[in-house]
């Protein structure tokens, strides 16, 4: 039996780190919280390359109004009522600002902002198998929820660009979905390129 679901998205990060689905049926309509620390449309010098999973499209409209670099679903969803998400984001780096001065720090703030807006948050170590620490200078791990969906289950990378940080997160709405091989195929795919 499928049950109607309306998905609630909510940034877990308070630098837009990542951006993660949290399931409600109370929900009449899909937001997105921002972080204060996030300044949408943020432009890299450099430029993330990926393989798009087969049976995904981009939703350029949601990309375009959350000020992100892509959103992608499923292939006749949108953001607003896909079951499951990829959100990449960039963040420049400002040696000005705590938390986006380097890779360490702009995830440990982002861990600790993820904690104080859910407690019960469980963290697994994951990376994606191809991804080489020697030539990509990343952070990865999945995270999932004690009482389901406090947070939503994901994946996520931060890749340092250099002068700023691509965020790319997965989430679903069950953590075993995490681990289809479309979705590591997708995060082997993660590169960092020349600008355009």
């Amino acid at each position: 039996m499928r049950h109607d679901r309306k998905l609630l998205f909510q940034v877990v990060s308070v630098l837009c780190c990542s951006l993660g689905l949290c399931y409600t049926s109370a929900a009449q309509e899909t937001t997105v919280t921002m972080g204060p620390g996030y300044e949408k449309g943020q432009q890299s010098q450099k430029t993330l390359s990926f393989v798009i999973p087969q049976g995904w499209v981009k939703d350029e409209k949601a990309a375009k109004k959350l000020g992100l670099q892509s959103v992608l679903v499923p292939s006749g969803m949108t953001l607003e009522n896909a079951d499951r998400v990829i959100t990449i984001a960039f963040q420049k780096k400002d040696a000005n600002k705590p938390g986006l001065e380097n890779l360490k720090n702009f995830v440990r703030v982002d861990l600790q902002d993820t904690l104080a807006q859910f407690p019960d948050a469980q963290f697994a170590k994951w990376q994606p198998s191809k991804l080489d620490p020697d030539k990509l200078n990343f952070w990865s791990i999945e995270m999932y929820g004690k009482k389901k969906n406090k947070p939503s289950p994901q994946r996520f990378v931060v890749l340092d660009a250099g002068a700023g940080y691509f965020s790319i997160s997965l989430t679903a709405g069950a953590r075993n979905d995490l681990q289809l091989p479309v979705y590591e195929d997708f995060f082997n795919s993660l590169g960092i390129g020349p600008s355009q």
